[in-house]
């Protein structure tokens, strides 16, 4: 769940998403987030990496505005 709050938080927040893009593990320690090793290099994966085969961030964003 934490995963999908810190996607949404990027998604609403320019500021919380520009922090993450700079330091990510203190910016969510800020905010009381705790994730896992492999939720924060997903995280990583889609706010800096953008090859064909991986998911970026607005991906997964798109897609979890459809969870309720």
């Amino acid at each position: 769940m934490a995963l999908a709050q810190v996607a949404y938080q990027i998604s609403k927040d320019r500021d919380f998403a520009a922090r993450m893009r700079i330091d990510p593990e203190g910016t969510l320690a800020e905010k009381g987030f705790e994730l896992s090793r492999e939720e924060l290099a997903f995280l990583s994966k889609g706010l800096f990496g953008r090859s064909d085969d991986q998911v970026s961030l607005n991906d997964l964003v798109a897609k979890m505005r459809g969870w309720r």
